[in-house]
């Protein structure tokens, strides 16, 4: 186990305004005022999000590069197999201060998980968690505190009176298991917050297909208060043929795991990415799941559920 760290209203239309009448709060007031009290999940685009609470900022799998047709290389594509595959990004990174982050989290280091922008653009000091087959990557990339971690090992970070337990979990790349393993192995994350408000769990699947290790998830792990999912339906048809979720796959896991909420990422953004969001609205309201989904835009945040006691 490793440790460490990280009265004005305008009633023109009635004529005149009582002058005991308060004045209108907008709803962005109430986003910020609900922010501060619980953190926020904000999507900077593809897999990339920020996820702040207590004031511990920690940023997932980054992709910063601007947009264009070559915004990266991937050795093969994986829908086609084209080798030298160059793969569109079609939206920009929404803006944030790259500098008020305390731990960069990557899932794994493939070409659209971590791009050249983020190896130079972020800083080099601050802890970042990475599955194990990626450390030297980025040690060699300049970054000096690199934590490798392997499935079933893990680490907190601590931060201005939070602490966050971040956990390894599998993360199985394809139903195949040639291509499982010639993908190269991948991290999800259980991540738990924990102040003196309670604990928050949030369970982030890093590019994952549905398995069998689900079933048990909950009991294994503890009830989950967000499912931070890879959508996309990076792949081939059929079950057999996906790199990451597709909507089906994704109501599968709602439904085993139960989460109080679902914010989809790892969507849109990119080229290789098939499946739109849409078809994730249409199955989450067929499955009757649709209460649980918080869909962002991009650059959008959504503040976090409350915590619980524990």
């Amino acid at each position: 186990m490793l440790k460490s760290l990280l009265p004005i209203a305008t009633c023109a239309w009635l004529g005149a305004c009582a002058a005991s009448a308060p004045a209108a709060e907008s709803p962005a007031r109430h986003v910020a005022a609900a922010e501060a009290a619980t953190g926020s999940i904000r999507w900077i685009g593809g897999p990339t999000a920020l996820l702040e609470r207590g004031g511990l900022r920690v940023l997932t799998d980054p992709m910063l590069g601007p947009r264009g047709p070559h915004a990266f290389v991937l050795p093969k594509h994986p829908s086609t197999g084209a080798p030298d595959a160059s793969i569109t990004r079609y939206t920009a990174p929404a803006a944030f201060d790259t500098e008020a982050l305390d731990a960069i989290l990557i899932s794994h280091t493939h070409a659209d998980h971590v791009d050249a922008s983020a190896k130079q653009r972020l800083p080099k000091d601050r802890p970042l968690v990475v599955a194990a087959a990626g450390a030297e990557a980025m040690r060699a990339a300049g970054f000096s505190d690199v934590r490798p971690l392997d499935w079933g090992q893990e680490l907190t970070l601590q931060a201005r009176g939070t602490s966050l337990r971040v956990l390894a979990v599998p993360a199985h790349h394809s139903h195949d298991p040639e291509v499982d393993i010639e993908v190269g192995k991948g991290n999800g994350y259980v991540l738990e917050w924990r102040d003196a408000r309670g604990l928050l769990r949030v369970y982030w699947t890093g590019d994952a297909v549905v398995a069998d290790e689900s079933k048990d998830f909950v009991a294994r792990y503890g009830e989950v208060d967000v499912l931070l999912p890879h959508l996309g339906g990076v792949g081939g048809d059929g079950p057999r043929g996906l790199r990451t979720m597709n909507a089906e796959e994704t109501v599968e896991l709602v439904q085993r795991i139960q989460p109080a909420w679902v914010v989809p990422i790892h969507h849109t953004t990119f080229g290789h990415y098939r499946e739109p969001i849409e078809a994730l609205r249409e199955r989450a309201a067929e499955s009757g799941q649709a209460s649980r989904f918080r869909f962002l835009q991009l650059g959008e945040s959504v503040p976090l559920p409350a915590p619980r006691d524990g």
